[in-house]
């Protein structure tokens, strides 16, 4: 009897220890597979990418026409004009980010701030400028509402653009 056991135990132990190898490669496959069929999977349409290619392509144009209505902090419009170009965040610059800290920092590394567009040291507040259709230079530190197209305020705003060019509604 006790031989019959050993041999029981003897056929059942390969099958035993097989059995973490199976599920190690049935595990393998499957994850061979996820792989596979997220590598097939090609973006032909995606809204998110649609989008973004959108808007570069309009905001690239130089001789872009849009319009802006600049609200205080209860959402009412402090003034509507058009917008030559694009409107841009002051916090762009031309010129390479300073670096707080350098690669393989130590007691002989020297990290200098570099000036900004203007020569000055330091960050402007944040606001966006742009330039009207007639050339006037505005820069504005609230909220916002941008559009290529015209806009139809049911509220009065408190200024509009004194010399609008020609063709654009105020």
């Amino acid at each position: 009897m006790r031989s019959l056991y050993l041999i029981a135990i003897a056929c059942a132990l390969p099958l035993l220890t097989a059995c973490p190898e199976a599920e190690r490669q049935t595990k393998n496959v499957q994850a061979e597979k996820a792989k596979a069929a997220a590598n097939s999977i090609q973006f032909t349409e995606n809204a998110e990418i649609d989008n973004i290619k959108k808007r570069l392509e309009l905001t690239a144009n130089p001789g872009l026409l849009g319009f802006v209505v600049l609200l205080n902090e209860t959402g009412q419009p402090v003034m509507y004009t058009g917008v030559a170009g694009k409107i841009t965040s002051g916090g762009k610059r031309l010129t390479k980010p300073d670096r707080s800290t350098a690669e393989g920092s130590g007691p002989n590394n020297v990290v200098m701030q570099a000036p900004s567009d203007e020569g000055t040291f330091g960050h402007s507040g944040e606001y966006i400028f742009f330039w009207t259709p007639a050339g006037q230079y505005i820069q504005w530190n609230g909220k916002y509402l941008y559009s290529d197209k015209p806009f139809r305020l049911s509220v009065e705003p408190l200024l509009v653009a004194a010399v609008p060019a020609k063709g654009v509604v105020t």
